[in-house]
């Protein structure tokens, strides 16, 4: 049985893989993406106070990770770290609604916001050169 299940854990990383953009530009857009699909379904459930998801959870947290490793504070000028605060307010809103702080919904709720606009933002932007 585990066999299995390692076997379908495989092909779901091995699918998620072939959807990885080459170019940097895409791959922001694409942990963007993930990040805010991730708080909003988070947000939902923390409102309907249900439980919620780890898949979820495990993906909004993976994306703050890469979308705050990616930032470039030596050339990035006044908008590196604003961007990592923007990042860290999701991360610590994530961990409240994990610890089931009261409250936490709201906080997931303005983070998908946040996400959202930067998301949109980003997509309008030319890539570079």
């Amino acid at each position: 049985m585990s066999l299995q299940l390692a076997q379908k854990s495989y092909r779901r990383a091995e699918q998620a893989d072939q959807n990885i953009p080459d170019d940097a530009h895409a791959v922001i857009g694409v942990a963007l993406t993930e990040l805010q699909a991730a708080l909003e379904t988070l947000s939902v459930a923390a409102e309907a106070s249900r439980p919620l998801s780890s898949s979820a959870m495990t993906k909004a947290m993976s994306s703050i990770y890469l979308l705050q490793s990616s930032l470039d504070f030596e050339r990035g000028g006044e908008i590196a770290p604003a961007l990592f605060q923007v990042y860290e307010y999701c991360r610590q809103h994530l961990i409240s609604a994990f610890r089931n702080e009261a409250g936490s919904d709201a906080g997931l709720t303005q983070a998908a916001q946040f996400i959202r606009s930067l998301r949109e933002a980003w997509s309008g932007m030319a890539k570079p050169a």
